[in-house]
């Protein structure tokens, strides 16, 4: 893979142009975390989320488009159709631009080898019924989207899921999964993989909402470059800051929704989304 590169493919959608994004991040970050599998103390990193809008084109069509993130991803692996990667994992045997094609958006060609690419994870998991309702995470932010919907019935409002941290920890097998990435994988992400800002650039949301809770505001600002008064408090007694992200009609973050009582939820998403609709109407 020393020097392997990845050929853009042509951008007839929004899912074309983040194949190319992650396209050319991949070759450099699969070299720098591959010497943390050969080291058998190293925590083990998940592998990268990569967004797959569904082919419906519910987002592109959208009225108001929302990301909403959250802070990283735990188990981002193990998945039985990748069995044959180190841990269900990353594929270090790419060796042409076709192969991290396959990579990102899998083969499902009729008559070829199936390949399971990343972007299937993300899509069985968002799009799938078997996926989106396993966490609690997942239901609280579809409640949020309900709630807007809901606000905004004369719109059509669609979502997309995205992580302050792109490249969570691993799987149990080789413990300590469920918690904040390592220094080394945070340092990975930063170096070789620092695509949070693009990506919002080529999904163009109307608003970003970060459901992180108190744990992601110096990520947030380093994944968008921003100072530190970038954030504004909305109403004091809230957990609620508006956030000034450049090409963004509206940015907030507020609470991670996962351990909350349904009060203070309830407290929190009133409030987001009276300020949410106070400014996209």
């Amino acid at each position: 893979m020393d020097n392997l590169k990845f050929i853009p493919i042509e951008e007839k959608t929004l899912n074309d142009k983040l194949v190319n994004l992650y396209g050319s991040h991949i070759p450099g970050l699969y070299r720098a975390v591959k010497p943390l599998f050969d080291d058998p103390d190293a925590i083990k990193p998940a592998l990268p989320l990569l967004i797959e809008l569904n082919d419906d084109g519910a987002y592109e069509n959208a009225d108001i488009h929302v990301m909403v993130f959250g802070r990283e991803t735990n188990n981002w692996n193990d998945i039985v159709e990748r069995g044959q990667y180190p841990y269900g994992t990353y594929n270090f045997n790419l060796s042409t631009s076709e192969d991290i094609l396959y990579e990102i958006k899998g083969r499902h060609a009729d008559g070829e080898p199936e390949v399971y690419g990343i972007g299937d994870i993300y899509h069985a998991y968002c799009y799938e019924d078997s996926g989106v309702c396993k966490t609690v995470f997942t239901r609280r932010q579809n409640q949020l989207i309900r709630q807007l919907r809901s606000r905004l019935a004369d719109l059509s409002v669609e979502a997309v899921w995205n992580n302050v941290s792109k490249i969570g920890c691993g799987g149990t097998v080789f413990g300590k999964s469920c918690r904040k990435p390592t220094a080394a994988i945070r340092e990975i992400e930063r170096e070789y993989f620092n695509v949070v800002a693009e990506e919002v650039k080529i999904l163009k949301p109307d608003v970003v909402v970060f459901l992180t809770g108190f744990d992601a505001d110096r990520e947030i600002k380093d994944k968008f470059a921003l100072a530190d008064d970038a954030f504004h408090t909305v109403k004091e007694g809230l957990f609620l800051d508006r956030i000034d992200i450049p090409g963004v009609k509206y940015a907030a973050r507020t609470i991670h929704p996962s351990r909350q009582s349904k009060e203070n939820l309830k407290l929190h998403f009133d409030a987001l989304v009276d300020d949410i609709i106070s400014v996209v109407r």
